[in-house]
């Protein structure tokens, strides 16, 4: 993609420099060499080539364990993390937690922490690039920059079309798949211009233009594994298999994909607090319908003394409402968190607490006055009197 967009930014002969086709472009690489050390020298590689061969570029490395900095949780000090209640899970898709002060764990052993406590390979996958996306996004808005370019292709968009659908992220997949996303960032547009490339012509491509010696294999948790190791990786064996002997198998699925619109009722101010990506409504009265469990009510925690009320210890934290972190979370990330153990939950990213504990807020103030606000059919009825 570095090398396209430079043959695309490159000024013809007799050409004037002020007629350039895009913007200054600024090369991002998150490091992952904390999760897999075979991606040690990543970093350091991708550096050497951008300053020898794309020197025009400008190049930022941010290592993954980043994601618990300040900046990457809206940009100024935020010292929270979740606090699982006593007695939490998920079987029934209601996890509460409270907000408490930040844990005392470095960025690097809070990361470990966090994925070394989910015990399926596709919620780890899933929440992995969850993080990189949102890190990538306030890197963007660091920058300055008003396009985040991915270099998906066309199999890889036809790979996330069926694994997406599999995992129940079929309400955003428009956005997660389609050649632009303006719709979950008022202030960042997503592109991804090499939608219609199949991963064979781009290996041919690297290979005709001398680019696949700077190639860095990717490393994550199926790596050499089997097929069913996760829905992602399973997903590619059946593709790839299939394509061999249908040839037109990933062109189909992904002409199919990119006639997926995005609904026009879509709240795009109501995100999850993992994906950031828009989330559907009513997900908690379509699980009370096929619940036969009772729903515990949020907004009342019970009190840690033996009346139900504080104990009035120092380090008690039940003066802070709880929270359903269901609540706040799209169908897939809801479905992941069944496989996050209460360490996971607890060791989550700033961004993801924020988030949640910003909603949770807006919506016990917009409690606390609806009365006093006026509706559409108000306005309508005072106008009629009038």
């Amino acid at each position: 993609m570095l090398n396209l967009t430079t043959e695309f930014m490159r000024i013809a002969p007799g050409e004037k420099p002020t007629n350039k086709k895009a913007s200054p472009v600024v090369v991002c690489h998150i490091d992952e060499t904390t999760m897999f050390e075979d991606q040690h020298e990543s970093s350091s590689t991708i550096r050497n080539v951008i300053q020898e061969k794309y020197g025009h570029f400008s190049f930022i490395s941010h290592p993954i364990e980043d994601v618990f900095n300040p900046e990457f949780a809206g940009g100024e000090l935020f010292d929270k993390t979740f606090e699982a209640v006593s007695g939490s899970s998920n079987d029934d898709y209601e996890y509460f937690v409270r907000t408490t002060k930040d844990s005392s764990l470095g960025n690097v052993d809070r990361l470990k922490c966090l994925f070394s406590n989910i015990s399926k390979n596709t919620a780890k996958e899933d929440l992995y690039w969850h993080i990189k996306m949102a890190m990538l996004v306030s890197v963007a808005r660091r920058e300055g920059c008003s396009f985040i370019y991915l270099a998906d292709s066309s199999t890889r968009q036809a790979i996330k079309m069926i694994s997406m659908t599999a995992k129940g992220r079929g309400y955003s997949t428009p956005m997660d798949i389609g050649v632009a996303n303006d719709t979950c960032f008022k202030d960042i547009v997503i592109i991804r211009p090499m939608k219609d490339m199949l991963s064979k012509e781009i290996g041919l491509y690297n290979r005709f233009c001398g680019l696949d010696k700077y190639v860095i294999a990717p490393t994550d948790w199926t790596t050499k594994m089997p097929a069913k190791s996760s829905i992602d990786r399973l997903t590619e064996g059946f593709l790839v298999t299939l394509e061999r002997d249908f040839p037109s198998t990933v062109s189909t699925i992904s002409r199919t994909a990119s006639k997926l619109t995005v609904p026009s009722d879509m709240d795009v101010t109501k995100k999850c607090a993992i994906c950031l990506m828009p989330r559907q409504p009513d997900i908690a009265a379509w699980r009370k319908r096929i619940t036969v469990t009772d729903v515990l009510d949020g907004s009342t925690p019970e009190g840690c003394g033996s009346n139900g009320q504080c104990c009035g210890g120092g380090s008690c934290g039940s003066e802070a409402p709880m929270i359903d972190l269901n609540q706040h979370l799209c169908y897939s990330c809801q479905v992941n968190l069944n496989e996050y153990k209460q360490a996971a939950v607890e060791a989550l990213p700033p961004y993801t607490v924020r988030a949640v504990n910003d909603e949770d807020r807006d919506e016990r103030l917009r409690s606390q006055i609806e009365d006093f606000l006026l509706k559409d059919d108000d306005d309508a009825d005072t106008n009629k009197s009038l």
